[in-house]
């Protein structure tokens, strides 16, 4: 005897089929898996035409040191990990002081090896956690290696030109984690308007970066009591200045990256 099935079961099942159909309709239609190779693919899709030169570095002057500050600064350096390991290319992270002294803490080259794009973006968490474990290691006596005095954040400049140049084929990437606060070349020790926060910084010569992507992040973001947010709405509007003064095609200055 041939088994009975209900009308009810019967469209049971053709909707179950349907909402199948129309997720790996969307799916499709959007080229993205769902979850964390979804997210890559899209990251993927954003990449740059030339493989990445990416720079990240970090504040290590009195006024960012904190354990929670760290923990923000080592979070922009895992999204510029893994971007770089995404699209490839030359990741150089350091700390910076007085002086714009760096001290290394990572750089290498970055590529998830694979014969297609899903197999690469696979490898890429294992990637992000091997170099992460290396920064993490090498973060805070990078920070204990540098002189003490002051911080010059505007002459990270001139370290981005030649970056810029070290690699002419590369896309260059840069990410400054900073509270904003410089005493030594330019002096930022009042609340400033926006006009005078703009004039201040085209007294500041800057490299051509015309296509570079640049991020200060960290704006404002101290140990110790808040800064008047009327004085981190003028470090936003000097940073943001300079930036643009550099031509560079993306220029973010924010407090919070996320």
């Amino acid at each position: 005897m041939t088994p009975q099935v209900s009308r009810r079961t019967r469209r049971v099942g053709i909707i179950a089929t349907a909402i199948v159909a129309s997720s790996v309709a969307l799916t499709s239609c959007t080229g993205h898996a769902p979850g964390e190779l979804g997210r890559l693919q899209a990251t993927l899709a954003n990449c740059p035409d030339r493989p990445l030169n990416a720079l990240n570095l970090s504040d290590g002057s009195g006024t960012t040191q904190s354990a929670e500050i760290a923990r923000e600064y080592l979070a922009t350096i895992e999204a510029d990990v893994e971007r770089v390991a995404v699209c490839g290319g030359h990741l150089s992270v350091s700390a910076f002081g007085t002086n714009s002294v760096t001290a290394p803490i990572y750089d290498g080259d970055l590529e998830a090896a694979g014969s297609t794009d899903i197999a690469k973006l696979r490898r890429v968490p294992d990637m992000v956690e091997e170099v992460m474990a290396e920064v993490t290691k090498n973060y805070a006596p990078a920070v204990k290696l540098l002189p003490e005095g002051g911080t010059d954040v505007t002459g990270l400049f001139r370290l981005l030109g030649e970056a810029r140049d070290l690699r002419p084929d590369m896309a260059l990437q840069v990410t400054i984690n900073t509270d904003g606060l410089t005493n030594q070349g330019i002096v930022i020790d009042h609340t400033l308007t926006e006009a005078e926060a703009t004039a201040l910084a085209d007294t500041v010569a800057v490299p051509d970066l015309s296509g570079a992507s640049i991020s200060v992040v960290g704006i404002g973001r101290t140990t110790g009591d808040p800064l008047p947010s009327d004085f981190i709405a003028g470090l936003k509007a000097f940073y943001t200045r300079l930036c643009a003064n550099t031509d560079a095609a993306k220029c973010l200055v924010v407090t919070d990256r996320r």
